[in-house]
């Protein structure tokens, strides 16, 4: 605080900067003349290609995303189609001893329900 005393004993409160009269009278004429005149510049024609390129990529990107995934599928159910055989074996198994199997297991009839309609469909094949 008494650093700002003093500045205002030795300075005042007058502002130091001053304009010249009728600066701003003509300031926006003047700035005018002394920009550069501006280039007239034609928006560039947008051809066909250009429209259609953004769609045709996307469906190559699609295609080529399907293609992807078949092939990792496509090894997959080759993978399975050996494990297939070994599962053949228990298709077979008369009602007669799934039954008690069921019943040791304690499921009732909606559990069972449950447990086969979320498993897999290709175990039914």
């Amino acid at each position: 605080m008494k650093e700002d005393k003093d500045l205002l004993k030795k300075y005042g409160k007058k502002n130091p900067f001053t304009v010249p009269e009728g600066y701003f009278q003509n300031f926006n004429e003047r700035l005018m003349e002394q920009l550069p005149e501006k280039e007239v510049i034609s928006e560039p024609e947008i051809r066909t290609w250009d429209r259609i390129k953004p769609w045709v990529y996307m469906a190559a990107m699609f295609v080529g995303l399907m293609f992807t995934v078949r092939a990792f599928v496509g090894e997959q159910r080759l993978q399975n189609a050996g494990t297939e055989t070994e599962t053949e074996n228990y298709t077979g198994i008369p009602d007669e001893y799934i039954d008690p199997i069921v019943n040791q297991t304690m499921m009732d009839d909606y559990e069972l329900y449950q447990y086969l309609t979320d498993a897999e469909t290709n175990i039914y094949n």
